[in-house]
């Protein structure tokens, strides 16, 4: 009897954790802020579309006209990585940026890890979804 109610609460537990892990829904279009460690600041916007499992969409600067496609998102509860391309239009300097970030409802904030050849930096994002 009593492995039975502790076997009946671990597949309780489990199925919880599955049930809270499958619930974050990254639907949207989210904007906000990037700040550098050096004070510079900019708006970025993600637009994201999740489906079975798979995240794609793009991520850039408000201003892009045509943002980078996102690649190697994964989703783990609450945890969301990707990476994105962008491209100066002024320098036309190739960017490629890694995103760590935690996401809640409607917020989303984390670090941006960006690179071009030997440079690299890291900046701090937070993201609202648009209504």
């Amino acid at each position: 009897m009593r492995t039975r109610k502790i076997a009946s609460c671990i597949v309780l537990i489990w199925t919880s954790l599955l049930a809270a892990k499958a619930g974050t829904d990254l639907n949207g279009v989210w904007t906000g802020e990037v700040r550098g460690q050096e004070g510079g600041m900019g708006r970025v916007r993600f637009v994201l579309q999740q489906e079975a499992g798979r995240i794609s969409g793009t991520a850039g600067p408000v201003e892009k006209q045509n943002p980078g496609k996102i690649y190697d998102a994964k989703l783990d509860g609450d945890h969301l990585t990707f990476a994105a391309d962008h491209t100066d239009e002024s320098t036309g300097l190739s960017l490629t940026y890694h995103f760590d970030l935690t996401v809640g409802k409607d917020r989303m904030q984390g670090k941006a890890h960006g690179s071009s050849g030997d440079r690299s930096w890291t900046l701090d994002i937070a993201m609202t979804r648009g209504k």
